[in-house]
């Protein structure tokens, strides 16, 4: 008798979950995933329009220590799509006026030498109280003691009680690892900062990738098809708005149809209760063994709204003390070159302080001839009453004012888009300090309803798609224990 599994989402996690439940069910386990859109990958998804260019929510890094992905990648039959930007970041230090380089050195010793000492952007009188706290932060971080007893203070705090001198935390260099790889502008908590530090403790495993292409038609497109091919079953267009239960025991799944009228235009902040839904399409979906959810944390909350019962329980009161944040997104292309930096630049003001050049990654886009495609990539948090049109011209003023950027109007804007993700299927869990004791495991006081996403507890457990695959991989081998 074979077992009989759902899975809500089509992003990261939910196909990591699809696709190892096939893989190693041997043959005993059917699956069927559904997921709201037609674009497949969740927060980390992307499109090409028929013009060429992609829209997407923001550009996304792959890093060296991705090894689930690249493993799910490889199982689908995804080669040769990564492109390295190097081990070289670029903050702009607004102290110097300039943009200098940031290398990773080949370990921990030599990555914080070069990150203190090679580095031209602090005064020399700070460098050797930097190297000193990096060479502790990194030593504690690989140190294998349980990192998650310092979730409830700061980075900046725990820095400064460890003898770093409180006005170094203010260089965009000493912000680089909660700006520049996760996107974190706001105090990020200790726990998560030193766990990056403890994934990425070589060149290797800190190395940055983008994809050439997106990362819908490229990469989760082929786990999509690779999933069918190992027997699952994948339904578009069905949102999950409530779960039925008996006891421990989830029944049934409500579910409606979005009436798909524009909602991943990224202009608009829907929620799950005001997602238009067409007329007449709620339904239950029952008849299964094991559920597994992958939806945001956001949208997790709408689900039993007025299921009293639910929400007061130990287990899921305590996901309302996690916050979510929505994330900005602006692609523009100027006829002329810009911005003659591979791999990231950071540390301009809110809220799309980090650029990167996709010209040298994308084939696509050189094809049409243009000069510069820039992704730049941000937080709304402190800018929500600023109009689209006041955050583009704000964004363009700072870059421009830097002359090793280059003018972004005087080379000829030829298209500019942005997205504001504020919709509860888009938002970004926030990792601020002492966070990690609200958020959950994989297991939930229902038998047979498991829990994956970027926002659950993981092996890896930093807010990315290398956590969600974790994730989803994990609430998969919980359903095949019970086998």
């Amino acid at each position: 008798m074979s077992v009989k599994v759902l899975v809500i989402g089509a992003g990261p996690a939910g196909l990591a979950a699809g696709v190892r439940l096939l893989e190693q069910g041997q043959g005993r386990v059917e699956v069927k995933l559904i997921h709201m859109g037609h674009h497949l990958g969740g927060k980390a998804a992307s499109y090409r329009m028929l013009d060429g260019r992609f829209v997407e929510h923001g550009w996304h890094m792959v890093v060296g220590f991705y090894e689930r992905m690249r493993s799910l990648m490889e199982r689908a039959g995804v080669k040769d799509v990564l492109r390295s930007m190097g081990r070289v970041s670029h903050p702009y230090e607004p102290a110097t006026g300039k943009i200098h380089s940031l290398e990773a050195g080949s370990n921990r010793v030599a990555f914080a030498a070069r990150f203190a000492l090679a580095y031209d952007g602090i005064p020399a009188r700070d460098k050797g109280n930097y190297a000193r706290f990096f060479a502790q932060a990194f030593a504690e971080a690989g140190s294998g003691i349980d990192l998650t007893r310092h979730d409830d203070v700061c980075f900046n705090t725990w820095a400064v009680e460890r003898g770093l001198r409180p006005h170094v935390t203010k260089y965009s260099q000493f912000r680089f690892l909660r700006e520049a790889y996760f996107n974190f502008p706001e105090q990020i908590s200790a726990y998560h900062v030193l766990q990056s530090l403890k994934l990425m403790n070589n060149a290797e495993r800190g190395e940055l990738f983008v994809l050439n292409g997106s990362y819908s038609e490229k990469i989760w497109d082929p786990v999509a098809q690779y999933f069918a091919t190992l027997g699952g079953e994948r339904e578009p267009y069905v949102m999950a708005t409530d779960f039925l239960y008996q006891g421990r025991r989830i029944t049934g799944v409500k579910a409606v149809k979005p009436d798909g009228s524009g909602h991943h235009d990224g202009t608009t902040s829907w929620t799950t209760a005001t997602l238009p839904r067409e007329a007449g399409s709620e339904r239950v979906l029952e008849g299964f063994d094991h559920v597994i959810s992958t939806v945001p944390h956001a949208v997790f909350l709408t689900m039993n709204a007025d299921d009293v019962a639910w929400w007061s329980s130990p287990y899921f009161s305590r996901l309302k003390n996690l916050r979510s944040a929505a994330t900005i997104s602006m692609v523009i292309e100027t006829k002329q070159p810009v911005l003659p930096f591979e791999g990231p630049v950071f540390g301009f003001p809110a809220p799309l302080g980090i650029a990167v050049n996709m010209t040298p990654y994308w084939d696509e886009v050189r094809k049409r001839g243009v000069g510069s495609v820039i992704a730049f990539v941000g937080q709304e948090a402190g800018f929500e009453s600023w109009t689209d049109e006041q955050i583009a011209e704000f964004t363009l003023d700072n870059f421009s004012r830097q002359p090793q950027v280059g003018d972004l109007r005087a080379a000829g804007i030829s298209y500019l888009e942005l997205h504001r993700n504020r919709s509860d299927f888009e938002r970004l869990l926030l990792c601020e300090p002492g966070v990690n004791r609200f958020r959950p495991g994989p297991k939930t006081p229902f038998h047979n309803l498991f829990l994956a996403g970027d926002w659950v507890r993981n092996d890896v457990d930093l807010i990315c798609m290398e956590g969600a695959i974790c994730s989803g991989e994990a609430a998969a081998d919980l359903v095949l224990e019970q086998l």
